[in-house]
């Protein structure tokens, strides 16, 4: 792991080696997949709960799981794209929170985490869900700038070996 925190580390642990969590490494999502991206989430958020005193293990465990949808988005389809991008906005938490629940002990915080996190769709009711609901709008919109800087940088070089 990327994060050299034995608190972070431990509590992480179970996640990582498990069998259906290890899935989301194949599945993409904005600049990276999705097990890359929740695990950023987690620790930024598990950083900002332990700086205020808050429960930093379900803040950790909801993070963690808040992507938890294990499908692979499809983007293929551009007339569309807007509609399936808003179902799975409004769907993932829920299907998130069913996988999670499938294979994991979920309690009231890490469930209001995991279903909350695509505020404003759904109202987060505790301080944790609204710091992981917001670390994970930052972490997308700077993902999505990575990938738009790659695609860029890569028609700048296309350009330049084309002159």
């Amino acid at each position: 792991m990327k994060y050299k925190d034995e608190k972070f580390a431990e509590i992480c642990k179970p996640f990582l080696e498990h069998e259906e969590f290890i899935k989301m490494k194949g599945i993409k999502h904005h600049n990276e997949s999705v097990f890359e991206h929740v695990v950023d989430v987690a620790y930024r958020s598990y950083k900002i709960a332990s700086k205020f005193d808050l429960d930093i293990k379900s803040t950790i465990r909801g993070a963690l799981l808040h992507d938890f949808y294990l499908y692979k988005f499809n983007k293929k389809m551009r007339i569309r794209l807007l509609l399936d991008s808003f179902l799975h906005a409004v769907n993932h938490p829920k299907i998130a929170l069913e996988n999670s629940k499938k294979y994991f002990k979920v309690n009231d915080k890490e469930s209001n985490i995991i279903l909350s996190h695509m505020f404003p769709i759904r109202i987060p009711r505790y301080r944790e869900a609204w710091i992981v609901s917001f670390v994970d709008k930052y972490l997308a919109v700077y993902e999505y700038y990575l990938n738009f800087t790659k695609i860029v940088s890569n028609k700048d070089s296309r350009i330049e070996e084309a002159a």
